[in-house]
């Protein structure tokens, strides 16, 4: 007898090649690029190139960089105090600072603009108790950045206090020096004056002077606290 043998051979599996560029990835891709698009107009609606510190197309009008320029005020010096007596703060700079800086809270002036500094008498007594007074400014930058010309962050003795003749000597070349975080080391008393007055911006009333002192630069102020001018 004859036996037949069949074999079977399963058929051969073709594998189509999808392309990658299908249409239904380019709609996908043409929406993801709609919705960036739409999302960069609703940030670009609340966003000018006047708030970056490097702007190459804003032009600022006359009235914002007169607003910007200092002009120092030239003012008569105030009579000299009574160092025994008056409302005089203790300033606190370290617990290693051999002198005793006070500042008369009385004498405290905002200079209006376009000068805006601050005038204030001091008395930094040294540590045999001699008295060395003076009559300063200290002028806080509107901004961290530095504009064009803009005036830094300084401070200038308009007048050193004569306690025998009860007068002020001004100095013959009376200048502003820079005064800030890379100056703190150079002269930690005046850094007292920075942190208390320019930091989270210039209070606009002596008032405020008087508070941001005793919040901040007295022996025993709290810690700094960040608030309204």
């Amino acid at each position: 007898m004859n036996y037949t043998v069949l074999t079977c051979t399963p058929p051969r599996q073709t594998h189509k090649i999808k392309p990658f560029f299908t249409l239904e990835h380019t709609m996908h891709r043409l929406a993801f690029l709609t919705l960036c698009l739409a999302a960069t107009a609703v940030n670009a609606a609340g966003f000018s190139e006047k708030d970056t510190p490097f702007n190459t197309r804003y032009k600022e009008s006359p009235e914002e960089a007169a607003a910007r320029e200092f002009t120092e005020q030239k003012t008569a010096l105030p009579p000299l105090p009574d160092t025994q007596s008056g409302d005089w703060f203790d300033l606190y700079v370290s617990e290693d600072y051999g002198k005793q800086p006070k500042i008369l809270l009385s004498s405290l002036q905002i200079m209006p603009s376009p000068d805006g500094s601050i005038r204030y008498i001091l008395n930094v007594r040294s540590d045999k108790g001699h008295d060395n007074l003076t009559v300063e400014g200290l002028f806080c930058a509107r901004s961290s950045f530095t504009y064009g010309k803009d005036k830094r962050s300084s401070y200038k003795v308009f007048g050193y206090g004569d306690t025998v003749n009860r007068r002020w000597i001004e100095p013959r070349k009376a200048e502003w020096k820079p005064i800030g975080s890379a100056f703190n080391k150079n002269d930690a008393m005046r850094a007292v004056l920075y942190q208390a007055f320019c930091t989270d911006g210039v209070p606009t009333t002596t008032e405020g002077l008087v508070k941001r002192l005793k919040e901040r630069a007295g022996r025993y102020a709290p810690k700094m606290v960040r608030h309204d001018k």
